[in-house]
């Protein structure tokens, strides 16, 4: 038998609930990480004095059970229960949804009463059809034999004119069919849309957590309940940025900044503020652990030969566990705060279905003076470029994005990634290829050999000339890029002469890279030569 003194004290146990009331919650605010989403959603609620359970739905699956945290305000809150599985169907249709699916019942109502109609015109056909058969029949009764010829006169004459009728009646019946149902096509095509209309509005999932909240109100009260919880992986942000160069007298180069935007947590968001941020909170918070380094000696091993698989060794560093590294955030756009990250916001309200909308979230744009000029590689390119750079930047920090479009005097001419910039640094962008600049690149003379009687060395010799035309019409501020070779070794010796000489050598800290700047007028060529020698001892081969 049960013990009851245990009984009794698992009684006192249970809570003494008034009543369990159902809130309804929804997303207002939304700060989107690079790998996750911080959700804020916010219900309000009418409460009796007393204790009660709120059962606060909608919360989508996705949600990071252990991130879920709870406030209420105008009760004392006792408790929180969560329960991923088993939970109870989810009723939650908005008054936009039942009215799609009402306009779905109305046109299957419509698209019934027009298949009756057809049915019913075709019963007349039947009719018709009926007292043709029996004409037919009557026809050919062999009781008619003995007939008189008036009799047989008057017999045929009424099976004429009644056959006649009754087909004319089927023909009438059979077309009303037909044109009662040639309204079938504009509905079936009508029901159609309509079940797009509710797919559209239907793509949440239905998959929901359970999330009771214990509360003691002393007295009736309205009660507001705030939950936070992270999503993981359903969120996904980006910048996006168009470059827009208008040229002219004033050259001036825009930059129009905007968010794409994505989400598939399950749930439409609907009317939330929208923040973006670099932060990544589910991401690692603290370095990973630094081990000690033992080194011993001993006597050599033979070596052992690595497969092709294994990678070499790097000294001591492959006595060092590898770090794991925290994933690069995708960079945000609208600056509004600064601390631990960069938090970004969007101006106004956002509404985003979940696993259906890619949203592109207009920001705002800067504009500079520019400095356009041509840049050509003849190397690779047989053209040159459209170039346009900004001396001091936008003033303020830019991150780099994949998608980056560029527009001369609003023609789309190309897409391209995004560096990104810091604040006040020089930038400058390609605005596609100058198709009348065209550009030679043709070796002339290239040797190799030994050369010397005594102390036997190899050389090569080459000979490369550039030339570039201005078949465009316009005057064009030219840079032409080139490289000659360099060594790091005192036995291989280079020597290299350029006519005319170039304006700047190696060009960004790079070694052997070349630049000449000149203005190119309409219709003029100008040629570029570079002679190089290298030598090396004989023995040796040339890589």
């Amino acid at each position: 038998m049960r013990n009851p003194i245990l009984a009794i004290a698992l009684l006192a146990l249970q809570p003494a609930y008034a009543e369990t009331i159902a809130v309804s919650s929804r997303v207002t605010e939304v700060t989107m990480h690079p790998d996750s989403a911080a959700i804020l959603r916010r219900a309000e609620v009418s409460l009796p004095a007393g204790r009660h359970r709120l059962v606060l739905q909608g919360v989508p699956a996705s949600a990071v059970s252990e991130s879920l945290r709870v406030e209420v305000e105008g009760a004392r809150q006792t408790g929180t229960l969560l329960r991923q599985d088993r939970v109870p169907p989810r009723d939650a249709d908005t008054p936009e949804i039942d009215a799609a699916r009402q306009r779905i019942e109305e046109i299957e109502d419509r698209i019934r009463g027009v298949e009756d109609d057809a049915r019913r015109a075709r019963l007349a056909g039947s009719a018709a059809e009926a007292s043709l058969t029996f004409l037919r029949g009557l026809g050919e009764n062999e009781g008619l034999a003995e007939a008189g010829p008036d009799t047989l006169r008057d017999i045929a004459r009424m099976i004429r004119d009644e056959a006649g009728a009754a087909g004319a009646a089927a023909l009438d019946a059979e077309i009303a069919a037909r044109r009662i149902e040639d309204q079938l096509s504009d509905l079936r095509d009508e029901l159609k849309a309509a079940q797009q209309a509710l797919a559209a509005l239907t793509v949440e999932d239905e998959d929901r957590l359970f999330i009771a909240i214990e509360v003691d109100a002393p007295e009736a009260a309205d009660a507001t309940v705030t939950l936070r919880y992270l999503v993981r992986g359903a969120t996904y942000w980006t910048p996006a940025y168009d470059l827009r160069l208008a040229t002219g007298d004033a050259p001036s180069l825009t930059l129009e900044r905007s968010a794409l935007v994505r989400q598939t947590t399950g749930e439409n968001w609907t009317d939330v503020a929208l923040h973006l941020s670099t932060l990544a909170p589910v991401g690692r918070a603290e370095p990973n652990a630094l081990l000690p380094l033992r080194l011993r000696i001993g006597p050599p091993e033979a070596p052992v030969r690595q497969s092709r698989s294994q990678p070499e060794s790097d000294g001591l560093a492959s006595l060092v566990a590898p770090a794991l590294e925290a994933p690069a955030p995708p960079p945000p756009l609208w600056k509004v705060a600064e601390g631990p990250g960069v938090t970004y916001s969007y101006a106004v309200p956002v509404s985003i279905a979940s696993s259906a909308d890619l949203l592109r979230l207009r920001l705002d744009s800067l504009s500079q003076p520019a400095q356009e000029r041509a840049l050509a590689v003849p190397f690779h390119d047989q053209t040159a470029f459209h170039m346009a750079r900004v001396e001091d930047g936008w003033g303020e920090e830019l991150l780099p994005s994949q998608y980056a479009a560029r527009y001369v005097d609003g023609v789309l001419v190309g897409t391209s990634g995004f560096p990104g910039l810091a604040a006040g640094q020089e930038a400058e962008f390609g605005f596609g290829p100058i198709d009348g600049l065209r550009i030679k690149r043709d070796v002339l003379d290239q040797s190799e050999g030994d050369r010397g009687l005594i102390n036997r060395s190899s050389e090569r010799n080459e000979r490369v000339e550039i030339e570039v035309e201005n078949l465009t019409g316009r005057d064009w501020p030219l840079r032409v890029l080139d490289r000659v070779p360099y060594s790091e070794q005192e036995d291989l010796e280079i020597w290299w002469t350029a006519s005319p000489r170039p304006d700047e050598d190696d060009v960004d800290k790079q070694r052997g890279i070349l630049a000449w700047d000149f203005d190119l007028g309409t219709g003029d060529t100008r040629t570029i030569r570079i002679d190089t020698t290298l030598t090396w001892p004989e023995g040796m081969v040339l890589r």
